[in-house]
């Protein structure tokens, strides 16, 4: 059973592609978790934030939110706690630039830097390193006795998981020495702008870009080693026992082979995988899969009723051979959760899903 999962692991990182109901899973593992007596924080860098609405909230900022009463209230026995917290990647980063500054004045400098803010926000693997940083903080921190990281879908969250790796790349790169060895010099005086290359670059960029750049490298060598020693640490939290994926996928034969080559990949990473949730199964109501006729037999309600109900039946005896086909290729425990009658919006509905979760053994 999933509670099993939840007891086992201190951190479990959701993901899997769109549309399956991960941010669902997500939430209903930390009330799971609540009810199990941990004082659990659910994160999540969905930027749709659907997660709010489904725990009955406006919205969710950087500061975690106690989502306890609002359980309590629904008749939910929660022993632990639930909060719930938007990573805020921005000043994630901005936090870094000013622990690492040598000193106030080149913090603030850093900060309103132009270079710097395009780099804080455009720079491939910034946001995914910054969002991985704050994971660790928060992990570290000792003040959750359980996490669970509700991850965007599958392609982002390979982006989220290597980006540390690859900014730690990128910190040591030549490229990178280039341009502190540029700053050092741009900062004593040895770049003038009479040079025939500056003043081409002036006319084209403006004299603030250079200055931009002397400003910002100046400072880079202070901040690189730290960035570079957090991005192993963070590296590190995902490989260690107490962290866990949990790979969400829905219950069609494509969705399935998409989890599995997810499921792969992650073990390639050496990052453990404590199960495989199919959500959204359909349940076959019959023991062996009807004949399905090539056409509705005629217009009748009836004829017509008894033609979706095979569809059906049959759509739920195919799903359930391409989950068995799933169990039989990997090592993973594969849970599944039954299709509910209705899609989640509101505590009621985590319930629910929690329930059918708790409910499910594992294969």
């Amino acid at each position: 059973m999933i509670d099993a999962l939840v007891e086992q692991q201190r951190i479990l990182i959701v993901g899997g592609s769109g549309g399956v109901g991960k941010t669902s899973i997500s939430a209903a593992l930390g009330i799971a978790a609540a009810q199990a007596g941990h004082k659990t924080l659910v994160l999540t860098i969905d930027p749709a934030r659907r997660l709010a609405a489904a725990l009955g909230l406006d919205g969710i900022g950087p500061e975690a939110v106690d989502i306890t009463p609002g359980l309590t209230e629904q008749g939910l026995e929660v022993p632990g706690e639930l909060h719930a917290m938007m990573l805020d990647v921005q000043n994630t980063l901005d936090r870094a630039v000013e622990r690492y500054a040598p000193s106030p004045r080149r913090r603030d400098q850093i900060l309103a830097n132009r270079l710097y803010r395009n780099i804080s926000t455009r720079l491939s693997g910034s946001q995914e390193y910054a969002s991985m940083q704050r994971l660790y903080e928060i992990a570290t921190s000792g003040e959750y006795d359980r996490i669970v990281l509700d991850t965007p879908p599958t392609t982002h969250a390979l982006d989220f998981l290597t980006a540390p790796e690859r900014l730690k790349a990128f910190f040591d790169s030549s490229l990178i020495k280039v341009f502190i060895n540029f700053g050092g010099r741009a900062g004593r005086g040895l770049f003038r702008v009479s040079d025939v290359l500056f003043k081409a670059l002036n006319r084209l960029t403006g004299a603030n870009v250079i200055r931009d750049i002397g400003d910002f490298f100046q400072v880079a060598e202070s901040i690189l080693e730290p960035f570079s020693e957090q991005a192993e640490q963070a590296q590190a939290l995902l490989r260690r026992p107490e962290t866990s994926f949990v790979v969400v996928t829905g219950p069609y034969p494509h969705q399935l082979d998409d989890a599995r080559e997810f499921q792969s990949k992650l073990s390639g990473m050496r990052i453990r995988v404590g199960a495989m949730v199919v959500n959204r199964w359909f349940v076959p109501l019959q023991s062996g899969k009807p004949d399905l006729p090539d056409a509705v037999a005629s217009a009748e309600l009836e004829d017509r009723m008894a033609y979706w109900a095979s569809a059906l039946e049959c759509q739920a005896h195919e799903q359930t051979a391409a989950i068995d086909q799933l169990e039989q290729r990997t090592e993973v425990p594969v849970i599944r959760v039954p299709e509910l009658e209705t899609d989640i919006h509101s505590i009621e509905g985590l319930k629910e899903l929690k329930a059918r979760l708790s409910a499910a053994s594992w294969s």
